[in-house]
């Protein structure tokens, strides 16, 4: 039986912070169909300052994750990624929608839903991994979730107007087979300091190489 989405708590705080710190001309990618948690997409199309594609969602923190004891304060959280300026993105052209781009988006809603319906947590240094590869073209299995790079100090997380509480945003950075098993041997920490070197962010590259 599919279980009805939990009501929206935040879409407001959410979209005042997008547009405060991204630029009021974004827009959202409705998700149509739900279960669970109503996933979607803010989207800051490219601009001077940041000449790519920003998507953030909202949906994720309408439920609290299933944080250990004395971490309730992480309980909230939403993912973001970063999109290349030339992805067919926008609320009047439908290219993203095709399968070799749609691929992000799914992944980010697949996030979002995944600490709920595992009743689990996600926070700095998690990882991901799918039972299949989670892009188009087969190279990417699974996700990290880091801080985010390219966004302003102080950025990535919100006071809630509804609650006070605070929502934690963070980079889902999509890995390669090999990079998800370093991870899981090495520690998410070390991972990390490979992608730092490698310029590796939350700004997608879809044909980077491996960093391991």
């Amino acid at each position: 039986m599919t279980r009805l989405p939990t009501p929206i708590r935040y879409l407001e705080t959410i979209t005042k912070h997008v547009q405060m710190h991204f630029g009021t001309n974004s827009f959202v990618l409705h998700e149509k169909k739900s279960s669970t948690v109503h996933v979607d997409l803010h989207v800051v199309p490219p601009n001077y300052s940041r000449p790519y594609f920003t998507l953030l969602t909202s949906g994720m923190s309408d439920l609290d994750m299933h944080v250990p004891a004395g971490l309730e304060d992480l309980a909230l959280a939403e993912v973001c990624l970063c999109l290349p300026g030339d992805w067919p993105l926008s609320l009047t052209e439908f290219g993203w929608r095709k399968p070799e781009y749609f691929w992000p988006i799914a992944a980010l809603q697949k996030v979002a839903r995944y600490v709920h319906r595992q009743k689990t947590w996600l926070s700095w240094g998690h990882t991901v991994e799918d039972s299949a590869p989670i892009d188009f073209v087969g190279r990417f299995t699974g996700v990290i979730l880091l801080n985010p790079r390219t966004f302003p100090e102080g950025v990535d997380r919100v006071t809630t107007d509804e609650d006070g509480r605070t929502i934690h945003f963070f980079a889902a950075i999509p890995l390669l087979p090999q990079e998800m098993q370093f991870a899981q041997k090495l520690g998410s920490d070390t991972l990390e300091e490979r992608l730092n070197d490698a310029g590796v962010t939350e700004h997608l590259n879809p044909q980077r190489p491996s960093v391991v």
